[in-house]
């Protein structure tokens, strides 16, 4: 047996060296991909006092997000209350914010709705487009995050603030 290492030593010794001088395994290790799809952010504004326009606390708590199977909110799939620990909700530093998975394509061309019960407020997420560019041997980037808010389409790259 240790006679047929030691023959085999110099053999595969001699293939590495052969396979390295043609270009072959120096191929990079990436690391594991993502393979989740990126999250569209929310956020609820605070400002309460320029313009009006920004959600109290208990305001915004009061918030929920119903996840549909189709565009046209015909089929709810679930629904995510803010008091949920670990679901889409997270409230920090007197923010809260909502963020959700960017399904798109006719594969999946899931929509939301978010509602604010407190303040009778409704917004609609359609039509959701992710697209990636530059892609390298190991990388791509995020070059298109948007989507349709209540029929306006907003561009989610660094989130989107709501206001009432």
């Amino acid at each position: 047996m240790k006679r047929l290492a030691t023959r085999l030593s110099p053999a595969l010794l001699a293939l590495g060296t052969l396979l390295a001088a043609s270009g072959c395994g120096q191929h990079q290790d990436c690391p594991v991909a993502m393979t989740s799809p990126p999250m569209l952010g929310l956020t609820f504004s605070t400002d309460t006092l320029g313009g009006g326009s920004g959600f109290r606390k208990a305001e915004a708590l009061s918030a929920y997000l119903v996840r549909y199977k189709n565009a046209d909110f015909s089929q709810p799939l679930d629904t995510v209350r803010t008091g949920k620990v670990g679901g889409n909700f997270y409230y920090t530093g007197r923010t809260l914010f909502c963020s959700l998975p960017a399904s798109t394509g006719t594969t999946d061309p899931r929509s939301y709705r978010l509602e604010v019960p407190a303040v009778s407020r409704r917004y609609d997420i359609t039509d959701i487009i992710v697209q990636y560019d530059g892609t390298a041997e190991c990388t791509s980037s995020l070059s298109r995050l948007d989507a349709l808010l209540n029929g306006q389409r907003i561009d989610a790259r660094r989130g989107y603030v709501l206001t009432k």
